[in-house]
């Protein structure tokens, strides 16, 4: 199953819409049949505000994923869920949000490269080693005219000692701090949809 974000909205791509209902429902539901199809019903779910939860779905999950990539611009990028040696976790404040350090990939580089150097540009910190991979995230924005989907690969990362972290201010990060773990998953109610789940389901 995958969850794709069009602001605060979701769209549910799936084999078995029962189980991936929300309490309140869909209010926008799709059986993959084609292509076409397909594109339509996307095209209206993104342009209809009012529809809040959307589903496709489809015997194959897998197929019905790359079908539904092939209608965007498909953006990868990557980035951290940092812990320091005293157990807290790093949270950077961006236009308004909590916010974790992210970026988009740059040629040649793998998935953790990726996000180790957006964190390091972001918050200033060396030292740093991944840990596991943590979850994908996925949403949509307007890029050049076109949809773009961007998958957000998310590592758990630990950093040697307790570095004061520096925001990269030209990237509108106004602070970068480390936060109890307890905080770390209170702070949910103020960051992104698309990430409250990382804030509130990561183990660490």
């Amino acid at each position: 199953m995958y969850t794709v974000f069009f602001g605060e909205r979701r769209l549910i791509i799936t084999d078995k819409p029962e189980k991936a209902m929300p309490s309140e429902g869909f209010d926008a539901l799709h059986k993959y049949s084609t292509l076409n199809e397909l594109r339509q019903f996307v095209a209206r779910f993104s342009e209809r505000s009012e529809l809040k939860n959307g589903c496709v779905y489809f015997h194959s999950v897998s197929t019905l994923w790359q079908q539904f990539c092939s209608l965007f611009r498909v953006i990868e990028a990557a980035g951290g869920i940092v812990q320091n040696a005293n157990g807290e976790v790093l949270v950077i404040d961006r236009r308004g949000y909590i916010d974790l350090p992210k970026g988009k990939s740059e040629a040649g580089e793998t998935p953790e490269q990726n996000a180790l150097r957006e964190v390091n540009e972001e918050t200033g910190l060396t030292g740093l080693s991944v840990i596991r991979h943590v979850a994908d995230t996925y949403h949509t924005y307007p890029l050049d005219g076109v949809t773009a989907l961007k998958r957000t690969t998310w590592y758990a990362m630990q950093v040697l000692g307790a570095p004061t972290p520096t925001p990269q201010t030209e990237e509108d990060i106004v602070e970068a701090r480390w936060v109890s773990k307890d905080e770390f998953h209170r702070l949910a109610n103020r960051t992104y949809v698309s990430l409250k789940e990382i804030f509130t389901k990561t183990d660490f």
